[in-house]
């Protein structure tokens, strides 16, 4: 048999698998770029989780993360409810862990950071609560106030059951949001709220201030590098206050 044959049609096959991967993680982006409802975005990403060989859901994933730098959608669409989704808690750590070998095992290490989770013995800083004046009811009633200073003083003192109201007042700026996921020092829990919230997480430039927060979970930065620019992903690699872990990861991306 002829060697040279052999290695042509080998090269062939890999070529054909390439393209046939590139084509489903585009199929999977668009699919899930075009449901309008976050929970069915996250529905959708179960699923796929579920009726899909675990070194197929990492390729699937190693595509959309790459053109997920570009920018754009369905790409970046498709990412955001990704890192929606894993910030959830819908999947079992056994899944997990499944999901974080197999990409291991092909050498898709930006791909296994999606599945980091903090380690539960050693929680984030956080902030002591401060005096409260008001009673949650009451703070909860005055996120839906249209009053702009009554919104800035709840901003300035933020409860996560508050965030969660005041993010879907029409009053709200991207604004504030981008004040609010930069604050120092912060509740963790203030900055998984905002990553859930279909309204805001889309932007741009409250993902940014997210990830350039200290105080923000690191397995929230870690799921939203893919989306970052390079000259984003530059800066955090430069940044003293973040973690070596999240500077590293940051690092192997602009390898990609």
């Amino acid at each position: 048999m002829d060697p040279d044959g052999d290695s042509t049609m080998t090269g062939e096959n890999s070529s054909q698998e390439d393209t046939g991967l590139e084509e489903q993680a585009a199929d999977f982006a668009r699919r899930l770029a075009a449901l309008s409802e976050p929970e069915m975005q996250e529905r959708a990403f179960v699923r796929f989780i579920a009726q899909t060989a675990a070194v197929e859901v990492t390729g699937v994933l190693a595509v959309i993360q790459r053109r997920g730098h570009a920018g754009g959608p369905p790409f970046d669409v498709a990412l955001t409810a990704v890192a929606r989704a894993l910030t959830q808690g819908l999947f079992s750590y056994e899944t997990l862990t499944r999901l974080y070998e197999a990409a291991k095992s092909q050498g898709l290490d930006t791909v296994g950071t999606l599945f980091f989770s903090d380690d539960p013995a050693a929680p984030p800083e956080r902030p002591p609560d401060p005096p409260r004046e008001l009673t949650l009811g009451h703070r909860k009633s005055l996120a839906r106030s249209h009053d702009r200073d009554v919104l800035q003083r709840l901003l300035s003192n933020p409860e996560p059951k508050v965030i969660e109201l005041i993010l879907q007042n029409p009053r709200i700026t991207e604004r504030d949001l981008v004040a609010l996921a930069a604050r120092r020092p912060t509740d963790p829990e203030v900055q998984r709220t905002i990553l859930t919230s279909p309204r805001w997480i889309q932007r741009y430039a409250i993902k940014r201030a997210l990830i350039l927060n200290p105080y923000t979970p690191l397995e929230i930065s870690l799921r939203l590098l893919s989306l970052m620019r390079r000259t984003d992903l530059r800066l955090i690699t430069q940044s003293p206050t973040l973690t070596a872990r999240l500077r590293q990861a940051a690092q192997e991306h602009l390898g990609d």
